[in-house]
């Protein structure tokens, strides 16, 4: 699905506000929150969840920050070309900096366009709503969502946070971490996790990760529901810097075909995008693009 696309399903489906977890944050007073900084990004996150230009007083108040300040920041952004102002309408809209900045660490940092194809064809594939995470210091968090037919925004957060590693996703970014490193994640969280959310041990955990490893995909139980299950899978080439997982809901039960089905899918599709990824990049100065898939020139 392509960005305009996906803008109209999160508006269809009632996700027309900016992240709600960034919202919070810049709203507190607490000191240890840099809150200009945090404004700078909600009000870029505006635009993504308002495909149009607007006005200081309309950006002010669906951020519920001071006129003053929104009118500060949005100066600050034009002067340093992230922002453009049209003088006569008196509103503002993104610069195409945003885009160029966006494409050279997607490039630097995630082999090109590799992540974005592997969730839109998987989107394609599914239907569903497909959420890429990655580790975050000892966290995994959720950094990108393509909205499907089980869209939900109370349970599709982009920003949200989980502490628990034997998650999906989790156990998807654990699949592809040296064992040590494993071993070092299962034992933290054993001992801070609350015992409701801990595994049985850490050698049970240990276990998950070689089962996902084997099969290429991890699962979790009541991701937003009774009955309802995570599927992820891990998803690295050698010229990203930063592991993902990608994955989706199903409806059906840990333990069911329609779910391993899905499982089985999301492997295939991130496979064959590693392999698409390497094959495209021979060197860091190609990018992942399909003007790129010509034969070389002997």
């Amino acid at each position: 699905m392509g960005t305009a696309a996906n803008t109209a399903r999160r508006a269809e489906l009632g996700f027309e506000e900016p992240n709600e977890l960034l919202r919070g944050v810049t709203n507190d007073r607490s000191g240890g929150v840099v809150k200009s900084s945090l404004r700078v990004l909600s009000v870029l996150e505006y635009f993504q969840a308002n495909p149009r230009p607007a006005r200081t007083t309309e950006i002010s108040r669906a951020l519920a920050i001071p006129n003053s300040s929104a009118d500060d920041i949005l100066k600050t952004l034009v002067r340093t070309g992230y922002l453009a102002f049209d003088p006569r309408q008196k509103v503002y809209l993104p610069s195409y900096r945003i885009v160029t900045l966006a494409r050279r660490i997607e490039g630097s940092f995630f082999g090109g366009t590799a992540v974005s194809d592997l969730m839109d064809e998987v989107h394609r594939h599914t239907g569903l709503t497909v959420w890429l995470c990655m580790q975050n210091d000892r966290w995994v968090q959720c950094s990108a969502i393509i909205a499907g037919s089980d869209f939900h925004a109370g349970v599709h957060v982009e920003g949200f946070t989980d502490y628990d590693w034997s998650t999906a996703a989790g156990m998807a970014l654990l699949s592809g971490k040296p064992q040590e490193v494993v071993v070092e994640i299962a034992k933290r969280m054993f001992r801070t996790e609350p015992p409701a959310r801990r595994v049985a041990s850490v050698a049970t955990l240990l276990d998950k990760v070689r089962s996902v490893r084997k099969q290429g995909y991890a699962t979790s139980r009541g991701f937003s529901a009774e009955g309802a299950t995570a599927v992820a899978a891990p998803f690295q080439s050698k010229f990203m810097r930063v592991p993902v997982a990608v994955g989706l809901v199903s409806a059906d039960p840990e333990e069911s075909p329609a779910t391993a089905a899905l499982g089985s899918a999301l492997r295939q599709i991130a496979s064959r995008h590693q392999r698409l990824a390497e094959l495209h990049r021979a060197n860091d100065d190609l990018p992942i693009s399909p003007e790129w898939e010509c034969p070389r020139q002997q």
